[in-house]
């Protein structure tokens, strides 16, 4: 089994490994207007195109820049399968999309839950910290 990732996702993440809200389910992504305006392959396709690529990163932010099955991306979409598949042969033709074995995804996930988690306990040991020092300038427990 194959999954599809967008090409290069990592560059649209706003919050890099370390950061608190690192996760893999971003809210937003970044989108670089002003130089996919300059870009020639992104400018020659056609508005549909576009416009399919643009709610593929949309949809991929969900899950680490993953596509889920075609019958999800055609619930989200509301367009037919059909479309669907033009749509992302297309895209991984042009190169907009690459292909990932399964097992490759599952340790990219992974390695990024695991990245989570750490960054989970950094966070939990950071507001344990916080809480102690307010204790110690309450001056109780004194034995904390």
């Amino acid at each position: 089994m194959v999954k599809l990732r967008i090409k290069d996702w990592e560059k649209f993440q706003h919050y890099k490994r370390k950061n608190k809200n690192f996760n893999n389910e971003q809210p937003w992504f970044m989108f670089y207007g002003r130089k996919l305006l300059r870009d020639v392959d992104f400018m020659t396709i056609t508005i549909e195109q576009r416009e399919f690529l643009i709610m593929s990163w949309s949809i991929a932010s969900q899950d680490n820049g993953f596509l889920p099955s075609i019958k999800q991306i055609q619930f989200l979409l509301n367009r037919d399968e059909d479309v669907i598949k033009k749509h992302l042969i297309f895209l991984l033709g042009e190169g907009w999309l690459e292909e990932y074995e399964y097992e490759v995804y599952e340790e990219i996930q992974s390695e990024q839950e695991a990245i989570i988690h750490e960054n989970r306990i950094e966070r939990l040991k950071k507001k344990i910290h916080l809480i102690i020092q307010r204790i110690r300038i309450l001056g109780y427990p004194r034995d904390i």
